[in-house]
């Protein structure tokens, strides 16, 4: 049986959350309850089927400062507020339903590994993988496109700090800094998106239709959600996480890093499989295996962010 499993699916999945909402918020409105509709406005938005959900990216980014503001431009710390803050703004965007917008950056969350094969193969920038994917013959909204989200908004960064370095005003030195404090905040998202196994899979909510599934893995069309934002704002803690994060470390290749990031993430994608079977990931009853499990992608992703910062701020003082 062929699996049947693409961009619009995903596309489709978080969009008909929005109107299922927006439908019962009319409703409950028409009943006389516009005095509390706001805050079920703010409540219901937080929930997408964005990696991690607002409390896990944010917690990301700040660890990733946390253990890397040392070795890196003194104005990074200090915009701590804005850099955790940018790493949801991708899932913002989400809001804008039905847009150019919205249709374009869903395909950067998500790499779908086995419509490809071995992510060390991957082409070194997006138009070549497109072209690539043309002769395959596969869709073009099919696969998706994290890997290269992640190294192109690297490359933003490490240019902003380079305007930042050889900047010859006030004027021009502070807003290539506002630059690098964005840049580095939504990178940080697009990283925290390749630690979560589901991202690089077809399997990203449930098991999909027409694989083979031996192992009766399940086919809940909630895990996703249920793994990712449910049980991280039931179970982890920045204290949980923060001492599993270490020091940043240049990175010689940084593709090969990304690479060798996402290819840890997707090798995790049956064991968390195996784990949720076996009774983990449940937020009404949090178990330790589970929890350890999301604790230690999370912080993967914070000290791979760092490790990328620290990386684009000292080849960003080199000849390009």
């Amino acid at each position: 049986m062929e699996v049947k499993i693409n961009s619009q699916e995903r596309t489709h999945a978080i969009d008909s959350h929005q109107r299922g909402r927006e439908s019962r918020l009319r409703i409950l409105a028409s009943l006389g309850f516009r005095l509390w509709v706001p805050a079920v406005v703010v409540a219901l938005l937080c929930q997408t089927l964005g990696a991690w959900g607002e409390k896990g990216h944010l917690a990301i980014n700040r660890l990733a400062l946390e253990a890397s503001q040392k070795e890196l431009p003194p104005f990074m710390a200090a915009a701590r507020r804005q850099i955790v803050y940018d790493a949801y703004e991708p899932d913002r965007w989400r809001e804008e339903i039905d847009t150019p917008l919205n249709a374009a950056q869903t395909l950067d969350h998500f790499f779908d590994s086995e419509l490809w094969g071995n992510i060390s193969t991957l082409e070194p920038n997006r138009f070549a993988f497109m072209e690539k994917l043309v002769e395959r013959k596969t869709g073009l909204t099919r696969v998706g496109y994290l890997p290269y989200s992640i190294m192109e908004n690297y490359g933003r960064l490490r240019n902003a700090f380079r305007q930042y370095r050889k900047a010859k005003t006030p004027e021009g030195r502070e807003s290539a800094q506002a630059n690098a404090i964005h840049y580095a905040g939504v990178l940080g998202h697009y990283v925290g998106d390749g630690s979560m196994p589901m991202h690089l899979s077809i399997h990203f909510n449930g098991w999909a239709d027409g694989a083979p599934n031996p192992q009766g893995y399940t086919l809940d069309r909630t895990f996703h959600s249920r793994y990712e934002n449910d049980y991280v704002s039931a179970a982890i803690s920045d204290a949980l996480v923060r001492p599993l994060v270490r020091a940043p470390q240049r990175l010689p290749n940084v593709f090969a890093a990304v690479k060798d990031y996402l290819q840890q993430a997707f090798n995790e994608l049956e064991p968390i499989y195996r784990l949720e079977k076996l009774g983990e990931f449940h937020p009404d009853a949090p178990k330790e295996r589970g929890t350890q499990m999301i604790s230690s992608q999370l912080a993967r992703a914070s000290q791979t962010l760092g490790s990328l910062w620290y990386t684009a701020w000292v080849e960003s003082g080199e000849q390009p």
